[in-house]
């Protein structure tokens, strides 16, 4: 089985192409490419050329493809619209099945791989929200390499997502709101290495194979990102809304 996976929920991002040993969740998948988009310009401009690059060296036509994985989010508006999009796309247009993972399950996964004293510390996972907020949550991940959900994401500013230092011990933080934020981090809070901070495709594309064997797919058509947090729009009309609805006894 050959799986495509797509990583856009910040400004660049990744694609990746695995083929599995099998259909057992034992079995890691092996990576046939990973390919990360440029920094220096948006998902929007890079995917689709970085996808043809991934087939063209692989020599893998798109209709070998039986798996789609993609990271849904939380993240940028337009890095996930893009990359969920791309791949909704290309999943029904050759009949592939599709699985969405969010970017803490991804992050804690990429993070507990390479650190491993991590493996079953918890580990907090920050992305950033604008306006000094950002949606975290608290995961860790088991030595069976399942991922626990110690606390989960919510909408706080970066002084509270500090906080966790003081509910769980020997913490890691880790995440893409680490981009923005870990020059002011407290001294003596632990941060992963710069490297670990993004969800990648190849991870995302490991996770996936190992959900295969359940026979768990997410609907096509009600698949959508999830955002960081609404947009100015939408908690503009938000907020006049509930101006103006009467106050209930």
């Amino acid at each position: 089985m050959k799986i495509l996976a797509l990583e856009t929920t910040e400004r660049f991002g990744s694609v990746a192409l695995l083929k599995s040993r099998g259909r057992s969740e034992a079995q890691s998948p092996d990576i046939l490419a990973e390919i990360t988009l440029p920094k220096d310009r948006r998902s929007s401009q890079t995917l689709h050329p970085a996808l043809h690059t991934l087939f063209e060296t692989t020599q893998t036509a798109p209709s070998e493809i039986e798996l789609v994985a993609v990271v849904a989010g939380p993240g940028s508006f337009t890095g996930l619209r893009v990359g969920v999009t791309a791949a909704k796309v290309f999943a029904y247009t050759i009949g592939a099945k599709i699985i969405a993972l969010d970017t803490f399950e991804t992050v804690t996964v990429a993070t507990g791989d390479a650190v491993p004293d991590s493996q079953g510390s918890a580990i907090s996972v920050g992305v950033d929200a604008q306006r000094g907020e950002v949606v975290a949550a608290v995961l860790r991940q088991t030595e069976a390499g399942h991922v626990e959900m110690l606390r989960e994401p919510k909408l706080m500013t970066v002084a509270d997502w500090w906080k966790h230092a003081d509910l769980h011990a020997n913490i890691l933080f880790t995440g893409p709101a680490l981009e923005r934020w870990h020059g002011k981090a407290p001294p003596h809070l632990v941060l992963a290495e710069e490297s670990y901070w993004f969800p990648k495709a190849s991870v995302a594309g490991k996770l996936v194979a190992q959900q295969f064997s359940s026979g768990y797919f997410d609907d096509l058509w009600s698949l959508l990102p999830i955002y960081s947090r609404l947009s100015a729009a939408e908690e503009k009309r938000n907020a006049t809304y509930l101006a103006g609805t009467p106050a209930t006894s």
